[in-house]
């Protein structure tokens, strides 16, 4: 008990000197804690400065790679990527232009393998599909091609992602028509023309591919929804026009070249251009001339059927006199020619509606075998063949 007393017992002194070492171990451990505080603000400080500036290196080595691929310049687009990639190497949109720089430079197997990859990443990216649907094309691989459309088309996009698709969707029909499936690409216009906005430009564009995947009914359907539109295009008018015609709709095919000629633009198209249409109003106009149209008072059409029954029969002589041995179809149209009356006059026809039918057929016969047999026809033969191949579409609105 006496020793225990003894060690408890502290002087004044040893009093005030152990407060002054607990003061003082207090100051150094707080001083410690300070100074790791201000140098984890230094370095965190240090840290984001790092960051930001390869966030910048990053961005100005992106701006070097899209300007070069801009101008052109695939080989510098791609050192350039990839300077960018090295600051920001998780950057998809970045590895994404990276694999278009490889395109454009004709790299195409890195291009695929680095586009591949990234699939692997993101499956489904409609971008990605795309650009490897483009990368199949070019190396000639249609089912490649195709099924990578068709993923595009499945798939997500960021933003915009309606128009997108719109977008792949006439591509791949510009992709089938090239390749002669125009059944496929009528189907895939017909889709996007049914879901496309009331839009001059879609209209137009897409009327122009219904013409080359040869449907020009429904390419006509459109053209004449863009000329709803005010102003009134030029190219609109054409587009009516030439399908109008291409569908033996002459009538109204002419009302569209009228139009046409007389749009304030039309001045402005080339001389064979001008031309072109120019010509086709003409033959318009000339087979309205001739064609018997029910609409007609019974001598005129009379007169028609008369004035048409000598260009063909001038045409069939004209075929035979060119053969040795005379094929069977043209001895067959001879044949039935020779069954007629050796003289038809205007009041035999006004009289005999049913003898008016069967010359108004044998003269669309004999133009249609005679170009099969002589080659192609000229003139007057020429635009009656144009009213042979759909006769009831002549004066069809």
């Amino acid at each position: 008990m006496a020793v225990l007393q003894l060690r408890s017992a502290l002087t004044p002194e040893e009093r005030q000197l152990r407060q002054k070492l607990i003061l003082r171990d207090s100051l150094a451990l707080l001083s410690l804690f300070a100074i790791v505080i201000v140098l984890f603000f230094i370095t965190l400080a240090l840290f984001h400065s790092f960051s930001v500036h390869r966030q910048e290196l990053a961005q100005r080595w992106l701006r070097r790679g899209e300007n070069a691929l801009h101008a052109g310049q695939p080989l510098v687009a791609i050192d350039a990527l990839r300077s960018a990639l090295a600051y920001a190497p998780d950057d998809e949109n970045m590895q994404i232009e990276l694999a278009e720089a490889l395109a454009a430079a004709g790299r195409t197997e890195e291009a695929v393998a680095y586009f591949n990859t990234l699939l692997d990443a993101r499956p489904g990216n409609g971008m990605i599909n795309l650009q490897l649907a483009r990368l199949a094309e070019k190396q000639g691989d249609e089912a490649e091609a195709l099924d990578h459309y068709q993923a595009a088309l499945d798939g997500t996009w960021e933003g915009d992602g309606y128009i997108r698709r719109r977008e792949v969707r006439l591509e791949l029909a510009q992709y089938l028509i090239d390749r002669k499936h125009y059944d496929r690409a009528r189907n895939q216009l017909l889709i996007a023309a049914g879901n496309a906005p009331d839009d001059i430009n879609i209209e137009m564009q897409v009327a122009g591919l219904l013409e080359s995947a040869q449907d020009p009914a429904n390419a006509l359907h459109l053209y004449k929804k863009a000329l709803q539109h005010r102003p009134v295009r030029l190219m609109a008018l054409q587009g009516a026009a030439r399908t109008a015609y291409a569908l033996n709709r002459f009538l109204e095919a002419k009302e569209y070249l009228e139009r046409a000629l007389n749009h304030a633009d039309f001045e402005k198209e080339p001389a064979e251009v001008q031309a072109q249409f120019r010509n086709m109003l003409s033959d318009a106009d000339h087979i309205l001339l001739l064609y018997p149209g029910p609409e007609l008072n019974v001598r005129a059409r009379a007169e028609r059927i008369l004035g048409n029954k000598k260009i063909a029969q001038e045409r069939l002589a004209a075929c035979l006199s060119t053969k040795s041995v005379v094929p069977p179809a043209l001895q067959n149209l001879a044949d039935r020619w020779q069954q007629l009356p050796a003289r038809v006059r205007l009041l035999q026809l006004e009289q005999d509606p049913e003898l008016e039918q069967t010359i108004v057929q044998l003269v669309y016969q004999t133009e249609q075998v005679t170009s099969q047999q002589c080659g192609s026809p000229t003139g007057d033969d020429a635009l009656l063949l144009k009213i042979a191949q759909a006769p009831e579409a002549v004066e069809q609105q």
